[in-house]
């Protein structure tokens, strides 16, 4: 009863935090989108799409034709945070609420942000497991559970930031291993496998610290350790893997030359990366001449440690003493490898490449690896153990000390971290619907399709949050993880009318919208004379020559400032 009234109080304090980190957004929680138009817009679709089948017939759950119509998608491959998901459809099921956008809009930023009070929570309690200090074990569950890392993918995938179960799998595994009792094992192969639901790349990272764990003590003791460790470990990884078999097979018997996609030298952690503030620290602007130069893009890139953790790290290194603290060398060993696994196939300092080959290497040519494409993201396992080797340091160097001293010790080293980690700049994404889409809607003469113009990564994004929240109507456009076949977007001819058009009536395409202000900063557009085919145009001037040009070919139906919606058949 003490332990549960500890932890409830350390619940608590993360509920707290993230009132305070993202109380910007609590205004508009039910109208925007947690983070700025990118991923965030697509992640929306799969609440949608999930909350609308699992609502009406969850056959054919990974094949679609809402989007890439007619032909349609497979989503075996694609970027669903299973538990999530089904988490809001048992939420709407017990609490009687429907679909509706604002509904819709509002559960998926609350699972957004309760990862930060789960995560937070399952590094709490692994902490317990090798420190006394229940501030220090709070502190380190703040530094996993509200990691720059997590705030950046937060705004953007809410895959990768469900980052609940991986804390909660270390928690079970490494008690088992202790304990050697059934259930947690059982519970350690359950995590492990919603962790993989959540986010597949977790399922490999996962597996990546169990062959540690075992290299590690293999080592350390000289001996295979086949009884004690080696088939305990098996075991687990089997059960997971077998709980995952019926998707995993599916995805490797899918697998071909469309399922890989290139990544692994640039969503890297760059090595300055750790100890640079990045694009959503207080202190932005001083680290932006640095990070500016990094590989890949704002929250692929974020990985920075926070300077006083970094410091405490560094202190223990290089203190013989600190050698003494039981297990704090397996953490130490833990993120050395999770920092050389994040920082990709090949060393990146300041931005520049050095011709270091890296673990991430070897894993770019290895079929279904291949796939891990966006290193980085190992450094989730950086945070962890980092959380728990700052609260094991601290308890060992206070030790003996006067307990004002210790604790005043303790607040200024939880008061710098949580001022390190404190966010900036989070933007949002209203959800509008223009006009055209009501037309649209009107339409009741039989199935058929839609396509948006300009196509671009972010415009398809935003056509998908437009089809979850304006219109249910299938359309030709689509972004999802893996495409693993083409399909009419592919094929479209944009340089003949009158083809395009025989192309789009065969096809069930009654609908071109025109959009007028793409996301994309610069798109492509071809050009239909005999001249000049392809352009790459500031998006306003695509809007204008685009929605005038195709006014000579199709039927306008309905035009504002937004958009303009022209009829392919009638």
């Amino acid at each position: 009863m003490k332990s549960f009234g500890r932890t409830a109080v350390a619940g608590l304090i993360y509920l707290l935090v993230i009132v305070i980190f993202f109380h910007v957004y609590f205004g508009s929680f039910s109208t925007a989108l947690i983070g700025p138009p990118e991923d965030n817009m697509q992640e929306f679709w799969n609440t949608w799409y999930m909350q609308t089948k699992l609502d009406a017939d969850p056959s054919g759950l990974l094949h679609t034709d809402k989007i890439f119509y007619p032909e349609g998608a497979s989503l075996v491959y694609h970027s669903f945070s299973y538990p999530n998901l089904v988490a809001i459809y048992l939420v709407r099921c017990v609490v009687g609420l429907g679909t509706d956008v604002g509904t819709l809009i509002f559960l998926h930023n609350f699972f957004l942000l309760i990862s930060f009070f789960f995560g937070a929570l399952g590094a709490y309690l692994l902490t317990r497991l090798y420190v006394r200090s229940e501030a220090l074990a709070v502190l380190s569950g703040f530094i996993f559970g509200f990691s720059p890392f997590h705030l950046a993918h937060t705004l953007h995938h809410m895959h990768v930031s469900a980052i609940t179960f991986v804390p909660f799998f270390v928690y079970f595994f490494l008690r088992y291993m202790r304990e050697k009792k059934v259930y947690l094992a059982a519970a350690a192969s359950v995590m492990w496998a919603l962790a993989a639901l959540s986010c597949w790349y977790y399922l490999v990272y996962i597996g990546y610290f169990v062959l540690f764990y075992y290299v590690f003590h293999a080592v350390k003791n000289r001996s295979l350790m086949p009884g004690e460790t080696l088939v305990p470990a098996a075991l687990i990884t089997f059960f997971a893997l077998f709980l995952l078999s019926p998707l995993i097979v599916t995805m490797i018997l899918q697998t071909g030359a469309r399922s890989y996609l290139e990544g692994h030298d640039f969503f890297v952690a760059d090595l300055l990366g750790f100890i640079t503030f990045h694009p959503y620290h207080l202190m932005a602007k001083i680290g932006r001449p640095l990070y500016s130069h990094f590989q890949g893009n704002h929250w692929e890139m974020t990985v920075y440690l926070g300077l006083a953790n970094v410091a405490v790290l560094l202190f223990a290194l290089f203190k013989k003493y600190c050698r003494k603290i039981e297990n704090l060398g397996f953490f130490q060993a833990g993120i050395l490898l999770f920092m050389l696994l994040a920082l990709g196939s090949w060393l990146h300092v300041g931005g520049y490449r050095v011709w270091l080959p890296l673990p991430t290497l070897l894993t770019e040519y290895i079929p279904v690896l291949k796939n891990v494409r966006t290193p980085s993201r190992a450094v989730i396992f950086v945070y962890l153990f980092t959380g728990v080797s700052v609260a094991m340091i601290a308890e060992y160097f206070l030790a003996g000390r006067k307990k004002i001293t210790a604790a005043a010790a303790v607040g200024i080293l939880a008061i710098v971290t949580f001022a390190d980690f404190f966010p900036t700049g989070l933007d949002s994404t209203p959800v509008v619907c223009p006009p055209a889409y009501a037309l649209i809607n009107e339409d009741r003469a039989g199935d058929f399709g839609m396509i948006n113009l300009p196509a671009g990564y972010l415009q398809d994004n935003k056509y998908m949050m437009q089809q979850a929240a304006c219109s249910p109507v299938p359309m030709a456009n689509g972004s999802i993880g893996r495409k693993l076949a083409p399909s009419l977007i592919d094929t479209l001819d944009f340089s003949d009318f009158e083809a395009q058009k025989a192309e789009l009536k065969r096809d069930g395409i009654k609908y071109i919208l025109i959009h007028k202000k793409p996301a994309d900063e610069t798109v492509y557009y071809v050009h239909h004379d005999r001249h000049t085919h392809l352009h790459r145009l500031h998006r306003e001037t695509l809007a204008r020559e685009m929605a005038a040009e195709y006014q000579r070919h199709y039927q306008l139906v309905h035009e504002d400032e937004m958009t303009a919606l022209l009829q392919v058949y009638h």
